[in-house]
C-alpha cells in the first residue's frame, strides 16, 4: 500500500518549497473500504449456507457408506431441526467483528484461528442444545464429526477466497478510501505521514487551505482552497474530508461544514492526532482518532438497496409501461411538429449537471436564450396532449431512462433546471441549505411532490418549503418511506391541484 500513497503525494520537506510542490493527479481505487465492510457483512449469508450445505453432504456421505440409498432421506429428516438451528446461530457466533480492513484480511494464520475458536464455540452450543432437547439420540456420532469438519472446510474456504479477492484488489490500487484534508498545518503533515505508513489503503486527494493557514506553517503544498475542493469532489469520488482546525473554532468549522454540504462525503474533524482529549469516534477504516462531523445521507447496504431499488423498479416499469409510451408518443408527434422528447439541463447528485428526459409538453419553439421561463396557469405554448400529460404528471415517464442510466432515482428530490430562478435569484441565494438536497440521486417524484409542493416555484416560500420536504427525505430515508411515497403518487398524481 505504501507504494500506491507514496506515488499518489509528494511531500514538501523543505517549508520554503511548500507553494510549488502538490499531490499528483492519479485516478484512484474503484471501491472503497465501505465494500470491505459489506464483504464481511455478506460471510455471515456464506456461512448460513455452508452450515446447511455441510449438514446435508455429511449425511450424504454417511448413508453412502453405511445404509442403501432409499434409507437417505429417512436419516436426513430427524437432522433438518439441528442443521437449521446450527445455521441460524452460525452467522452471529462466526461472525469475526475485526474484519472490517483490508489489513485484517492479510493475515491468514490469525483469520483460521479464530475462525477455528468459534466454529468450536458453535459446536459447543449445538451439542448443549442438543442434549437439553434430546434430540441427538437417534444421530450419529459419526456424522456430527462430518458436519463440524465439513462446516470448517467451507466457512474457511469463503474467508481465504474473499482474502485473496480483497489482497488482488489492494496490490492492484482498486481499493482505498480517497482522503481529503483541510487545513495545512502540523496535524495535516501528521495525517499525510499516518496516511503513509497506513496498513489500509488511503489515497490522499489533496491538502486545501481553509483560509487560515500560513505559506510556511506546513511542509505539504496546498493543492487549493475549500472551493477547488468542492469542484474536485464534483470530478471524483471523495470518501472522508478530515478537519485540522481546533476543536475551538466553532464558527469557522460551520462555515466549512456549509461549504462542504454539497459534497458527498465524510466530514470529520481531527484537531490534534495524539493526545485527543476531546469526545472522538474512532474510525476504523482510517485509524484515526475523529469527530465525525457529516455522514453520507446513504452508505453500505443503504446504497446498495436503494440502487437495487432503482433498477429494478425503473425495468419493471419501463416494460409494463412500453405500450403507453409508445401511446403518448405517438399522440405527440400527431398533434404538433418537433421532438417527442424534451431533454434539458437540470442539477444532479453531487451538484453534478446531467440531462433529464420528459416527453413533450409545449409547442416546439427553440430557444436560443438560455433563460428558462417556468410553466405557468393556462400557458398558450402547452399543446392539447401536454396538458393531459403535465396534469396526470405522465411526462414524467421518460425519466425511467434517466434511473437506467444512474443519472436520477425512482424516489427523490425533484432535479431543477440549472438555470431556474425564483423571484429572480437562484436557490442557493434563496436558502443556505438549497444544495444539501443534491447529497443524494434525484427522483421522479419525491416527499414534496405527493405533499403538494410541485409544479412551479413563483415564491421564495414555495422554494423553502420544498427544500424542507426534500432535506426531511433524505435524513430519514428507508425503503418504506420510498414505498409511502410510491403509493402517495400513485394516489395523487391524476388529483394534485398544483399538476398543470
Amino acid at each position: 500500500m505504501g507504494n500506491e500513497l507514496a506515488a499518489s503525494l509528494k511531500v514538501v520537506t523543505n517549508p520554503d518549497a511548500a507553494s510549488t510542490a502538490s499531490f499528483v493527479d492519479m485516478q484512484g481505487p474503484r471501491r472503497n473500504l465501505d465494500f470491505v465492510s459489506m464483504a464481511n457483512d455478506a460471510l455471515g449469508v456464506w456461512d448460513f449456507i455452508a452450515v446447511l450445505l455441510a449438514g446435508f453432504l455429511g449425511a450424504v456421505i454417511y448413508s453412502s457408506f453405511t445404509k442403501n440409498g432409499a434409507a437417505a432421506a429417512e436419516f436426513w429428516r430427524p437432522l433438518y431441526l439441528i442443521v437449521g438451528a446450527g445455521a441460524v446461530i452460525a452467522p452471529a457466533l462466526l461472525r469475526d467483528r475485526g474484519l472490517t480492513t483490508v489489513s485484517r484480511f492479510r493475515h491468514m494464520e490469525q483469520l483460521l484461528s479464530r475462525l477455528l475458536y468459534r466454529g468450536g464455540c458453535l459446536a459447543l452450543i449445538m451439542l448443549a442444545l442438543g442434549f437439553a432437547t434430546h434430540s441427538l439420540g437417534p444421530v450419529s456420532r459419526v456424522w456430527v464429526a462430518l458436519w463440524a469438519a465439513l462446516t470448517f472446510l467451507f466457512c474457511a474456504a469463503g474467508r481465504l477466497a474473499l482474502a485473496a479477492y480483497l489482497r488482488r484488489l489492494d496490490v492492484g490500487g482498486m481499493l482505498g478510501d480517497r482522503v481529503a484534508i483541510v487545513g495545512a498545518g502540523p496535524v495535516a503533515d501528521q495525517l499525510v505521514e499516518h496516511f503513509r505508513a497506513a496498513a489500509s489503503p488511503v489515497y490522499v486527494v489533496g491538502v486545501f487551505s481553509d483560509g487560515s493557514d500560513g505559506v510556511a506553517a506546513h511542509r505539504v503544498a496546498p493543492r487549493g482552497s475549500i472551493a477547488d475542493l468542492v469542484e474536485i469532489a464534483q470530478r471524483r469520488r471523495l470518501d472522508w474530508i478530515i478537519l485540522t482546525l481546533p476543536a475551538t473554532a466553532e464558527q469557522q468549522i460551520g462555515k466549512i461544514l456549509l461549504q462542504l454540504k454539497t459534497v458527498c462525503a465524510q466530514v470529520a474533524l481531527c484537531p490534534e492526532l495524539v493526545k485527543l482529549s476531546l469526545p472522538h469516534r474512532q474510525v476504523d477504516d482510517l485509524s484515526v482518532p475523529m469527530m465525525l462531523l457529516s455522514e453520507r445521507p446513504l452508505r453500505r447496504w443503504q446504497l446498495l438497496a436503494k440502487e437495487l431499488e432503482d433498477k429494478i423498479l425503473a425495468g419493471i416499469l419501463v416494460v409494463l409501461l412500453a405500450p403507453l409510451l409508445s401511446l403518448i408518443a405517438l399522440a405527440i408527434r400527431l398533434e404538433s411538429p418537433g421532438p417527442v422528447i424534451f431533454s434539458q439541463k437540470r442539477h444532479g447528485w453531487n451538484n453534478t449537471e446531467f440531462t433529464i428526459f420528459k416527453f413533450r409538453t409545449m409547442r416546439w419553439q427553440p430557444d436560443e436564450s438560455g433563460v428558462l421561463r417556468q410553466t405557468a396557469r393556462r400557458d398558450e405554448r402547452l399543446t392539447r396532449v401536454g396538458a393531459f400529460l403535465r396534469r396526470s404528471s405522465l411526462d414524467e415517464l421518460p425519466q425511467l431512462f434517466n434511473v437506467l442510466r444512474g443519472d436520477m432515482s425512482v424516489v427523490g428530490p425533484r432535479p431543477h433546471a440549472v438555470t431556474m430562478r425564483t423571484e429572480e435569484r437562484l436557490g442557493q441565494e434563496i436558502i443556505a441549505e438549497y444544495a444539501h438536497r443534491h447529497r443524494v440521486k434525484p427522483g421522479i417524484t419525491g416527499w414534496a411532490q405527493v405533499n403538494g409542493y410541485r409544479g412551479a416555484t413563483h415564491r421564495a416560500e414555495q422554494l423553502r418549503k420544498r427544500v424542507e420536504y426534500d432535506l426531511f427525505y433524505i435524513e430519514n430515508w428507508s425503503l418504506l418511506f420510498d414505498l409511502k411515497i410510491l403509493v402517495l403518487t400513485g394516489l395523487r398524481c391524476f388529483i394534485d391541484p398544483n399538476a398543470f
